[in-house]
């Protein structure tokens, strides 16, 4: 992210040296790149870690600024001045797949004059290594680089239909981008589409026929809500990465959809002129569920080994936006995380927050720090039990992959019928199938041992495999299920394999105790006839 110093200060009085700035914001996390001059401003380039996408735009920059030197952060709050006619008579928004685009919004301006941008918005986007394009598209690319929500700018004249369509690409569909090139789309890819053909690559780039230009009179203003997904299948699948493609695969601030429309809608009609149309087409619902976080008076001074007063840790923590309410216990706080703030779910999240804004410095080396027993799950408790049992009885732990080949996905799985998941691009080379039990990964492991002369290579493994959900099952938590499987693959007979069963479920504690364990036999492939069996429990 290359940020502009005189853009930033738009939003927050930062300090006199630009070093400063780059050491306080380097100490709290945001590692600095590069520091170059560029005419009467300064580019300062810092690496946002992918659980940042708050700060792949000056806003999010300025905010941490702010928080880290005390000073106030003012942010525009957009009010477009709206004219006569209603967006919604002039287009309609229909979303047919709403797992990959929970919310778009479209707003409608009419007799722009587009034309070149004036110098201070050319210089600003220079500053960042934006080249201008026109005042229109300027200002979409503007508003990206200072929210970091990406904005798509259509000429309404060119939407046949009156209609935007928001599906997932036909196998095969063609689309020609800005670019000029001629791409083709899998039904792994989101487009926007009008009546009649695909006129975007959703969250990517827009399509040559409805692209802004020297005769645009009417806009189409879009932002939207799109998945991390498909807009990398799209992206990486077609080798086509842009800027926008870069935040949405890391997911911007959904609080920022509207907020960018209404900013980029005042700035087209300040520099474009035109009539903005009442209202905005909406469709779909934003995806927003910010987490509430518990977090002990006591927790950051266990943890950093150096006490922070309550009053600063609430300061520094309503300052970056957290919103507090109060818990059970006088000193029980709990925090609301801000939208943009979606990697912050747990206690240790806050204390860490705390701990980078406060400044590490503060934190002694030396001091005793007081340990807390870590608590094994129910979950974690029976993984290592049956790790543990198995390991005894001489079998060695395998760690293998979840893909596997395509030949290999094909082996029937004792736990459904639906078809193997398919992972594109392929992680590994050859090997593009999610597993779906962990047979074809364990026999693969030990034909490798058995080809190096290893041919009592007994194996198991505890790992999760993934089943694709049948319809309507809690559609909520996704379309993949993980059974958590223990997987074994041992030499001998049928007699030996099933020793290994009950001595594992026995130190389980699934042997007594009002459990009975049976076995009956089934067909399975690719197991022979007579040589396969389930375990029962009764």
């Amino acid at each position: 992210m290359i940020i502009s110093t005189n853009w930033l200060a738009d939003y927050v009085q930062a300090p006199g040296s630009v070093d400063d700035m780059v050491e306080r914001l380097l100490m709290s996390g945001l590692n600095h790149e590069s520091t170059t001059a560029v005419g009467d401003d300064t580019a300062v380039e810092i690496e946002v870690t992918s659980n940042r996408p708050d700060c792949l735009g000056h806003i999010g920059v300025a905010r941490e600024v702010a928080v880290l030197f005390g000073r106030p952060l003012h942010v525009p709050d957009p009010r477009p001045l709206e004219g006569v006619g209603e967006a919604a008579r002039s287009v309609a928004v229909e979303i047919r797949s709403p797992e990959i685009c929970p919310c778009y919004a479209a707003r409608v301006i009419r007799g722009v004059r587009v034309g070149p941008s004036p110098k201070w918005l050319v210089d600003r986007l220079a500053t960042v290594g934006v080249a201008s394009v026109n005042n229109v598209v300027d200002v979409t690319n503007y508003v990206m680089l200072e929210s970091g929500q990406p904005l798509h700018a259509f000429d309404l004249a060119k939407i046949r239909g009156g209609r935007i369509v928001v599906r997932r690409a036909v196998e095969g569909e063609p689309f020609v981008a800005i670019n000029h090139k001629t791409y083709t789309l899998s039904e792994r890819m989101c487009v926007i589409a009008d009546a009649e053909r695909s006129v975007a690559l959703a969250g990517v780039m827009g399509g040559a026929d409805t692209e802004i230009a020297a005769d645009t009179v009417d806009v189409l203003l879009e932002s939207a809500q799109f998945a991390p997904l498909s807009v990398r299948a799209a992206a990486r699948g077609l080798v086509l990465a842009s800027a926008s493609s870069y935040r949405f695969e890391r997911g911007p601030d959904p609080a920022m959809v509207d907020w960018a429309s209404r900013r980029a809608a005042a700035l087209i009609l300040e520099l474009a002129g035109g009539l903005l149309e009442r209202g905005v087409v909406v469709a779909g619902q934003l995806a927003c569920a910010p987490a509430e976080i518990r977090l002990a008076a006591d927790r950051v001074g266990e943890v950093l080994g150096v006490d922070v007063a309550d009053a600063r840790q609430r300061q520094i923590l309503t300052a970056l936006g957290f919103i507090e309410a109060r818990g059970a216990a006088p000193h029980d706080h709990r925090w609301r995380a801000p939208t943009w703030r979606r990697d912050c779910w747990r206690e240790i999240d806050l204390v860490e927050e705390i701990a980078r804004i406060e400044g590490y410095g503060h934190v002694p080396e030396n001091a005793v720090i007081a340990a807390r027993p870590v608590e094994l799950s129910a979950r974690e408790r029976t993984v290592r039990r049956a790790s543990e049992v198995l390991v005894a009885a001489g079998l060695c732990e395998a760690m293998t992959r979840s893909v596997v080949a395509e030949e290999m996905a094909a082996m029937p799985s004792p736990w459904g019928e639906a078809a193997p998941l398919v992972i594109a691009p392929p992680l590994v080379r050859g090997a593009d199938r999610l597993r779906r039990s962990l047979l074809p990964s364990l026999l693969e492991a030990r034909a490798g041992n058995a080809a190096v002369g290893v041919d009592d290579a007994d194996l198991f493994e505890i790992a999760r495999a993934y089943l694709a959900r049948r319809d309507g099952d809690d559609a909520e938590r996704g379309p993949v299920e993980e059974p958590l499987l223990a997987g074994i693959v041992v030499g001998g007979d049928f007699s030996r394999a099933k020793g290994l069963c009950d001595v594992v479920l026995a130190g389980l504690g699934l042997d007594g105790a009002g459990f009975r364990l049976g076995y009956r036999p089934i067909d399975l492939a690719p197991f022979a006839r007579g040589r396969a069996a389930e375990v029962v429990l009764e």
